[in-house]
This record gives C-alpha cells, structure tokens and sequence, in this order.
C-alpha cells in the first residue's frame, strides 16, 4: 500500500510540473493544509494541539516586545548545529532607555544576538543573553537533533512534492510575490510555536538543499533576471528566518547557498555568457550574504567556540574572499563591521588565528584600501594606523603583531569604540526587523486559523444539516436503494475491469517494440522471445517480427527435445510446465505496466467478515454494452468463433452502427440474454469445435490475457473493413475471414444457417479507399496494375464467376502482376488462410540445385519439374507411387485409391516448416504432445528437405509456403531453441542449413528465391503447376494420370459432416481432416493457360502504351464522348477546339453544362464514367 501511495504521489508530482490546471487547483489554501499536515505529523512527534486551543494561546500571547521561546527549545551546546534565536526574555527589571545609551541596548534585548566577548558595553547582567548559534563543526546540512529521517517512501514522496512545489515557484518569473513558498510556511496544523518552528526549518532546509542542486545542475536558469530576481528574495527572506530563529540552523546553509549563487553569477559574466544583473538584485544578495557572515563571525566569538573552528571559518571567508570582497559588495556597514571583528581576531592570544586574520587584512588592504582608509579616517591618527597596516605587505608577520602591540591604545579606541558603532548600528536594526516581522508573522497564523476556524465551523453545520434530512427520507427509500447499490456494485466491477483492460492496453501501444518505452535493440540478450506479428502487409505478406523482453526464463531452456530411446527405460514425466507464448507476453508486460490507482475516504475498510458478503446476479448485458464506444449502438450480435492457428476462441461478433466489435468467451442463449461461455451448456455450444478439441488437441480453454481479463475484446470502424471472404472450415460452409484496413484480420464460424446472412451484412459494410491504391484491396496493386475494380471483384468470393477468374488470369498473362502476387490470389480464392494451419497458403518448390555455390537462374536444369507433383519428381517415385495406386485398386477396399498417404500441405508441415518461430513453436508442440521431435526428423536444412520431398522419403511430397519468398527471419533459430542433437553425427540443430548459393544469409537466400519464382522459366511453367494444385489436373481422369491423387478425405465435397450422425465416427473424420490436411479448392476444370512472354504489342497488353509514344498523340477529329452510368441520363463530350468540357442530356442531346480551361473545371472520376469505345488507360 506504501508503494502504491508513493507511486500517486509521484504521478501527482509529475502532473503538477506539466499542467497548469493542476497547478492552480493544488495552489488552493485547503489543498496545501492538507498536504502539509500529513508531513507535519510524521515529522513532529508531539502531543495533539487543537485548533482552538493554539489560537487562544496566541490570543492571550503579547507580541508588542519580543517572543521567548519555551525552554524545551533551547539548545544544548553540544548539539551539532542549533537553534539562533534573535530574541530572549527580557528580564523582570529591565526598563526601556533610549537608543542613545549604548548599556540600553542590552537592556532591551536589542543587541544579545550578535554581543561578543570583546563588545566594551557587555556586562553581567546582559552575559547569559550571549547568542545560541553555537555548531561543533562549520559544514552544511546540518539537522536538529530530535528530528528523525522518514520511514516511509510515500512520505518522502510528499516532501518531494512538496520541495518541488516550492521549486517551481522559486524558478517562476512571473511569480514575484513567491506566493506558495510563503503559503506553505503558514499552512502547519494547530501545534505548539516550537513545532511549528522545527517543521518550518526542516522545510527550509530541504527546500535550500534542492535548490542549490538545481542551480548547480542548471546554471541557465540564473541567466533570467526574473528568476534571479525571485532567488534573491528567496535568500532574503530566509536570512530573515535565521536571524529571527524561525529556521533553526540555517546559517551555514543559507551562507552555501548564497556563496553558490554569487559565485555562479561571477564565472556567468567572466564568461560572457550573461549581462550583469540589474544592481537592486546584487545588492539583496550581498546584503544577506554579508548578514550570513557577521551572524557566524559574532557567533565563533563566544567563549566555548573551539579555535580549529574560528580557524574554519577565516579560511572559508579567504576562500569566498572574491564575494567578500566584489567590486559589486558595496554595504560599507559590512565591511567595517567585518573589520571589527577581524581586529579582534587580529590581537587573539591563538597565533593560527591571529595568522589567518592577519591574511584576511592582506586582502582587505589590496582590494578595498579606499574603504580601509575612510574608516581609520574616524580618529586623528588614522592615516598614521592605516599606513602602519601598509606596512603589513612588507613586514613578516612578527613584526606586524610588535607595531599592533605598539600601537594598541589607538587601535582599540579606532575599533572598539568608533567602528563597533557601525556593529552597534547593525545589532539594533536586525533587532527591530526581527520583532516586527515575527509580530507580522505571528498576527497571519491568528488570522489563518481564524478562518480555517470559520470554514471547519460552516462544514459542521452543513453535515450537520445533511445528516438530519437524510435520517428522514432514507428509511423510506432503503429497499429501492439497495437495489440500486447492487447494480452499483456491478458498475464498479466492470469499470474497474473496463479500467484494467484499458490501463493494459495503452501500456501494450507504450512498451510494444518501437514505443516509447519498448526494448531497444541493444537491450536485447538472450531472454528475448521473436513473434511472428499477424499484421499483413501488402501482398498478403507477414513480415514484421515483434520481440518479447525480459521473460522469465530463456527462452531455449523451455522446451526439450526428444531423446532417442536406445535403451528402454520408464517413462518421464515433464515437472515443467511448457509455457504458452501469450502468457509470457502477458508476464513481460506486467513488469513493464505502469498502475494507475484512484482512492478516497477518510475511514478505514473493514475487512472483517462481521457483515454478509452482498451477492448479486450479473448482468452480461449490462457488461457487453460497457465494452462499446460512447454513442455506438448494437444492431445485430452474433455467436461465433474465432480461428488462430490450432486455437480457437468462442465469442460474440457484434454488428453496431459504428463499429465492428469480436468479444471473447461471451454466448447469447435463445432468449437474449448474454452469459460468458463457461457457464453454456455443451448441447448449446459449437458442436464442431468441441469434436476438433477433443479429436486433434485445439486448444479451447479460457486464456488470460495480458489486461487480466478474460473477455477480450476487438473493434474496428464499419470504414476500415476492407475485404469479407466466405471460408470453409473442415469442409463446412460456416467460416468467414474478414480483412481490415490496419493489416488485422479475423477468420470467425458462424452457424451454418447464419453465414450467408452475416455475409451480407458485412459485404454492406465493406469499404475501399480510392486514393491509397494498396489499401483498396488486401493484396494491393502492381507496379504495372492499374486501378481497377480488383478489390470489388475480391471482396465477393463465393459469386465468383469464370469471366473475373479469367480477368485475373488475363493480367497475370500479359505480366500485370507477378507470379508470387497471382499466387496469393489463387490461394485466396481457393480458400486458403493464414489464420487456419489447415488450409495454409501453398507455393510451389521452384529450385533443385541447392548444392552449386552460384546458382544459375537462366538454366533450366536449375529448377524442378514444374508438370509434376513432388512425388512425381524422379522414375523411380513414379513407377512406385503408380503402383502403389493400382494395387489399392485391386484391393476390396471401398475407400478410393490415392497415391500418397500424406499431404503436400497440412499443419504439422507448416508448423515444422515455422518450427523456430512463435507462435508456431507453440502449435509444432501442440501436435508434438509437448515435446520437439528427434532432431533427425526436424526440418534444418533447405536442401535437404528439397531431396526428403522431392526423392528420398516416400512419404514426403510437402510444398512450400509463402514464408519461403518473404521472411528470412523464419529461417534463424532467434529464439534459441533446444532442437536436440542428431543420433548418428552428433549435430545439434540450430538455424536452417542454406545452399552455399546464399552465403549463409537468410536474406540472400529469400531474394535469390523471390528471384527464381519470378524467372522467366517459372514464368513460363507456372501454369503447369498451377493445374496440378488449382486446376484441371486436382481431380478425375488426368489428376490419375498426372500422379497427383491424395486421400479422398482431402478433397473438397468428399464428405458431408453433418450427415454423420455416429459421434465416434464424426470425431474420427474431423481428426482425419484436421491432421492430414486439405486440398484446395478447383478454380480451373481446363488447362491453364501459359504467361505470355514479355511484349510491348497494343494488341497483346489490351491497351496501347502510350507512356512510350506520347510524340505521336494528335488532337482527334471527333469530340471523344464518355457515359455516366450511374442512370446513363447524362454523358459527356470533350475534344472541342476551345478546350471546353460539355455535359449533355442523353435524352434531349441538349447541353447541361460547358466549362473551358479557363474556367474552373467540373472534376470527373474515372469511376464516374463509362467509356464507349475507348480504353481506360487512353484517358
């Protein structure tokens, strides 16, 4: 709780220095009480003084002379710094006298603050009112004795605060009065004057100590005259605190601070970095630096003042001997009460003293001889002295001291009875000041608690008022209020969810990668996790992999291996749990998160269980609208769930009239109401889904994400929906996957009788912008692609017809887009997902030569066989795998015969293919019961597994995936994984083996790849591919002769789940279809036709380049004409000689409107016209 506190505090503080709102609410009276009273009580330990009670002892008070402080605070000699109390009781027989007479001072205390052993007016009766200023050692930060350091770091925290406050104050130039500097020396709590006055010191003393640290840190400050300005009344009014006794053992303190300043201001102006400071502000600080220095100087005279320190302090004076004696230290009062006492340090018994005044008298002669002169210019035989201290510069120090002692009569009538009138003088002016100025200072605190008095008194009764109308009202409504207390009760819990969620994810947007506070690239070590992030890019492409900082444990020391079991032995049991990459994400980001924690009240909770816990119901509903954007409004909801992988999450898909909402583990039931989906019976669940989780291990359960909360939730603007696909899902007709214009996705199953109506209400919903062209469409626009309605044609995929097939086909034909763009589409139109491991994008094997060191693009023994599956690579598998197919045949089996028992595409190829990547690792372990497999079998080596698919292993005929033309990254072992060790040479596996043609660079590797893929022999063969994949050769009669029949569960139609009525066999099919993987869907029952090789003929490319011959454009004969077609009521002509653009009526041929150039134009979109007769690109 501590903690949390000063974490507020902090966030407060914080606050107060960047906003001005919150300076002005803080700067409030009840505010800065407030805030002062909880240090005041931790730092003065005494008893409880009410307010009342320290007003009438002020009332009763007299202030007209002076103010005797009680004996409990008197210092003891011994103390390391003490209390200075400029005034004392004045004795019972005193009797006011005239300033004339010098014995009066005394008498009326006037003098007792700075009287010294060797004043000629000191007398016994005045003696025990010597001054209390007494300090052991002459060194900074000194403490009172009785005041303890805080225990507590929120405590520290408010004093922080509290010196920061004073700070910025201090460093305001607009603030000339230092109005809340001097609000908090008067904001104490009703307690004793001595309390107040150790409170009002321990402050002062904090607020110099930082002040001086700033100062020192950041000398630019003392170049603006308003904030030096402000400084300066700042030491004023505190060498005012000390010389009053207000601030208990500042001089030391205040004498650092002020040689600091001065000091800074000189080297400021010898380095011309500042003008000189207006002279007003000089002076004030001279003047309380010269105040500082007579108050020790008179306080080291007092009979038990040890001589190292009297020593000390002629040294630091020498030391600051460039402030002393400025130029610019003008107070000629000063400088003759300085001489005062150095002369009686002069004729001290001690000879280090007499030696170190004796310097001191040195300087004086050298720098301020003129004022030197005008003082020994008091007596007669003044210039004689004066040029026998001359004479000092030439004598030895022995000879000095014999002409002092020689001439002491006169010197002692010069100092003790001429100059001690200017330290007289001095003594009875602080004097005064002091006594007006505590009188002051003691009349604001009566009329301070005077009117916190007043305003306690109006509260009271106002409560009091409170208190007696709600006793007569509230009986009445007691059962309607615990009604609404409950629903109060849910309220709260679901902002403090709401709040958490929220809290979480703007921490997620600040300590991602790349933030502001996001690992840094050279902080990364080896506990960083690599992500794979599922933001698509243009293509369709995933290339961004995010990293996760400081987890827990290294992330190659979390999973194991799997041994090989030479000699058998019991079976082990994991002790470790495998740890799911989202939850080490969730960790991480809990270490990094910032808490932001509100409180109030002033009684304590009760934590005990004397009360009943208060139960009530609640309500989902209530709940779900919570989560929506202010104003938005739900318009249809909808139970589904969504696909990731091998997971799934069920949910609530909400349809509003702003935005597009996914809730995780949320149901609504038949009737309407909303429950969270643990508490669903099973009947009423995904019947499919629990099959798949109970059949192939997909994981289901609740996941707790990083907010703590397990009802995650998605949302995106109706205007960022790009693109809505209808998907299959274990051959079912119940998958959507919807494409959003920030790269998300989400593929979603619905039940079977509402997919077509959710359909259409997000195609409605569909939006595609018109001045991005990579945004109009998930897979963006070639170089050499026009726009075009492609991402119309894309968003309706279950209408496709022959003709926009054909559209796409024509432009991947005349070189429109490239081979790996055309590929994508046919993977997405075929049905394929990056979100389900199922039905993963598929790309072919491009290259067979993976041992040469350079490879040889041009060549064509370089690439495989692209008219034949992989197992249809060499003879020896054809012969093989074609016999294997007619031996089925003359089996009795019912089941058709294929030729390979595995897939080319399945989700252990994919995920073995991403093993070294998360969250793929994940789901490899997932299908792998949690542990990797023997490290002969995985894959780590490109050409390798080209040979095990391509000849050596039978049944491996896998293709590749896009990943292998986009992300090197997928190839490195970043994650430092623990594959294993192989059994026969003892390699361990780390990153992918790469052919010698890429250099060991997986970047090189991946763009010598993209190369081949975009070849002209790829080019030229694709299609051949393409026909055994997506086309005529998938299925029938020429996929047989073709070798490239799989088993029949992979094909799309080859059974109807829901007809299955036996559970046992219907769980069998879905693991069958889920592990062994699925075929694509058929896009082409003809051969495909070949790419065109590259040309620049009209009649080829379906449109003229024009770009190539813009010399031969001539101004044609015939206006050219151009239909609108949103009614087809209007077109337009242009082409006329005087460059005008006419608007007709088809009807009437009448002109509705005529703009010429010189005008301004009438602006038509190519998407607003029609052209009749004339191609697009000629525009």
């Amino acid at each position: 709780m501590t903690r949390l506190l000063q974490q507020l505090i902090v966030m407060y503080s914080d606050l107060y220095k960047s906003r001005s709102d919150v300076q002005d609410a803080v700067h409030r009276s009840e505010w800065i009480d407030a805030i002062v009273e909880l240090l005041f009580v931790s730092v003065i330990h005494e008893p409880f003084m009410t307010l009342q009670g320290e007003l009438q002892a002020k009332e009763n008070a007299e202030f007209d002379d002076t103010y005797a402080p009680s004996p409990s605070s008197m210092p003891t000699p011994g103390a390391i710094g003490q209390m200075f109390s400029p005034v004392e009781a004045r004795p019972a027989d005193a009797s006011p006298s005239t300033p004339t007479d010098p014995a009066s001072i005394i008498k009326r205390g006037g003098a007792t603050s700075f009287v010294t052993k060797t004043s000629p007016h000191l007398n016994k009766k005045t003696g025990a009112m010597a001054t209390k200023l007494r300090s052991v050692h002459w060194k900074q930060n000194a403490t009172m004795s009785d005041i303890k350091p805080l225990d507590s770091p929120a405590l520290e925290a408010i004093l922080q605060w509290i010196v920061d406050m004073n700070l910025v104050c201090i460093l305001d130039a607009t603030d000339k009065n230092l109005t809340v500097l001097n609000m908090f020396l008067d904001s104490y709590p009703p307690s004793s004057v001595d309390a107040q006055l150790k409170f009002e010191s321990y402050l002062w003393t904090h607020i110099l100590q930082n002040l001086k640290s700033t100062l020192q840190l950041d000398e630019q400050v003392l170049q603006t005259n308003g904030i030096l300005l402000n400084i300066a009344k700042f030491c004023q009014i505190t060498a005012d605190a000390v010389l009053q006794g207000r601030f208990i053992n500042g001089a030391e303190q205040t004498y650092d601070l002020l040689a600091t300043v001065l000091e800074t201001l000189m080297r400021l102006e010898e380095e011309q970095k500042r003008r000189a400071p207006p002279d007003h502000v000089v002076a004030t600080l001279y003047k309380s630096f010269n105040r500082m220095v007579l108050l020790k100087i008179s306080d080291l005279e007092q009979d038990d003042m040890p001589i190292d320190q009297m020593a000390a302090f002629l040294n630091y004076c020498i030391h600051h001997q460039k402030i002393i004696l400025n130029a610019n230290n003008k107070d000629q009062e000063f400088l003759r009460c300085f001489c005062y006492h150095l002369y009686h340090f002069l004729v001290d018994h001690d000879d280090s003293l007499k030696n170190d005044a004796l310097n001191i008298w040195k300087l004086l002669i050298l720098q301020k001889q003129d004022a030197i002169a005008s003082a020994f210019k008091a007596i007669p035989s003044g210039d004689d002295l004066m040029h026998g201290f001359y004479q000092m510069l030439e004598m030895d120090n022995e000879s000095f001291f014999m002409w002092v002692d020689s001439r002491k009569v006169e010197l002692n009538l010069l100092f003790k009875e001429h100059i001690f009138r200017s330290w007289e003088a001095v003594i009875m002016q602080e004097h005064k000041a002091s006594r007006e100025t505590w009188k002051a200072h003691q009349l604001r605190r009566i009329a301070k608690l005077k009117r916190v008095q007043k305003r306690q008194a109006k509260d009271d009764n106002t409560f009091d008022d409170y208190n007696t109308k709600t006793a007569a009202w509230s009986q009445s409504i007691q059962e309607m209020e615990f009604s609404r207390f409950t629903r109060a009760l849910q309220d709260n819990d679901m902002h403090d969810n709401f709040m958490r969620t929220e809290w979480a994810r703007m921490n997620d947007d600040l300590v991602r990668e790349r933030a502001i506070w996001g690992p840094k690239q050279w902080q990364a070590d080896g506990r960083s996790t690599w992500v794979l992030d599922f933001t698509e890019g243009r293509y369709r492409t995933r290339r961004k992999v995010r990293r996760l900082d400081n987890c827990s444990e290294s992330a190659g020391a979390i999973y194991q291996p799997k041994k090989a079991t030479r000699i058998k032995s019991p079976p082990r049991t994991m002790t470790t749990r495998v740890p799911n990459w989202k939850e080490k994400e969730s960790k991480t980001r809990q270490q990094c998160s910032f808490f932001l924690f509100f409180f109030a009240g002033s009684e304590p909770i009760d934590e005990g269980n004397d009360e009943e816990e208060i139960a009530y119901e609640e309500n989902k509903n209530h709940k779900v609208l919570r989560l929506l954007d202010a104003g938005d409004m739900v318009v249809d909801v909808y139970n589904v769930s969504q696909i990731e992988g091998l997971d799934a999450r069920e949910g609530l898909l909400l349809l509003c009239k702003n935005h597009i909402y996914l809730i995780d583990n949320f149901f609504q039931r038949a009737d309407g109401e909303v429950v969270e989906i643990w508490d669903v019976p099973k009947h009423e669940r995904d019947e499919y889904l629990l099959l798949l989780a109970q059949a192939a291990g997909m994981e289901t359960n609740h996941e707790l994400f990083a907010s703590g909360d397990l009802h995650a939730c998605r949302k995106w603007a109706n205007v960022d929906l790009r693109e809505v696909f209808k998907r299959r899902f274990l051959f079912r007709d119940v998958a959507l996957e919807l494409f959003f214009a920030d790269g998300q996705n989400a593929l979603i199953t619905v039940s079977k009788a509402e997919r077509d109506e959710l359909f259409n209400k997000l195609a409605g919903r569909t939006t595609a912008s018109d001045n991005d062209d990579k945004s109009s469409s998930i897979f963006g626009h070639g170089e050499k692609e026009s726009s075009s309605s492609l991402g119309n044609a894309f968003r309706f995929v279950s209408i496709f017809s022959n003709s926009t097939l054909q559209d796409l086909t024509s432009k991947w034909q005349r070189r429109e887009i490239t081979n790996f763009q055309y590929l994508m589409y046919l993977n997405a139109i075929a049905g394929r997902s990056y979100n389900d491991l199922t039905q993963y994008p598929v790309f072919p094997w491009i290259l067979a030569d993976y041992e040469s060191k350079q490879v040889d693009l041009t060549d064509p023994a370089s690439y495989r066989d692209l008219t034949k599956p992989m197992g249809a690579q060499t003879a020896e598998r054809r012969e093989e795998f074609a016999d294997r197919y007619r031996q089925w045949g003359e089996t009795n089996d019912p089941a058709p015969a294929f030729h390979y028992g595995t897939h080319y595409s399945s989700a252990m190829i994919v995920c073995s293919f991403l093993i070294r990547l998360e969250p793929f690792t994940q789901h490899y372990l997932k299908l792998q019961g949690g542990t990797f497999d023997h490290a002969d079998r995985l894959f780590d080596s490109v050409g390798k597994a080209w040979e095990s698919a391509s000849e050596k292993n039978m049944g491996d005929v896998r293709e590749l995936i896009p990943e292998f033309f986009c992300l090197p990254e997928f190839l490195e072992n970043v994650n430092k994984f623990n594959f294993g060790t192989k059994q026969g040479s003892g390699e361990s596996i780390d990153s992918v083996a790469l052919p010698p043609w890429a250099s060991g660079d997986p970047k090189i590797f991946i763009h010598r790849h993209r190369e081949a893929l975009e070849s002209e022999y790829v080019s030229s063969h694709l299609h051949a591919w393409i026909d055994l994949i997506f086309g005529c050769k998938q299925q029938g009669k020429a996929a047989i002769d073709a070798l490239n029949v799989f088993h029949h569960v992979s094909y799309e139609g080859a059974v109807d789940l829901d007809a299955i009525t036996d559970i046992v066999e219907k769980t069998a099919t879905i693991g069958i279809i889920n592990n062994f993987g699925q075929t694509p869907r058929q896009l082409f029952k003809k051969a495909h036709p070949a790419r065109l090789p590259p040309s620049n003929d009209p009649q080829v490319l379906g449109f003229y380049p024009l770009r190539h011959h813009l010399k031969k454009l001539i101004q044609a004969v015939f206006p050219l004409r151009a239909f609108m077609p949103s009614d087809g009521m209007h077109y337009v002509e242009w082409g006329y000689s005087d460059n005008s653009l006419r608007l007709y009526q088809t009807d009437s041929g009448k002109v509705r409107r005529a703009k010429t150039k010189r005008k301004k134009k009438r602006e038509f979109t190519h998407k607003d016209l029609f052209f009749n007769g004339i191609d697009h690109a000629c525009l």
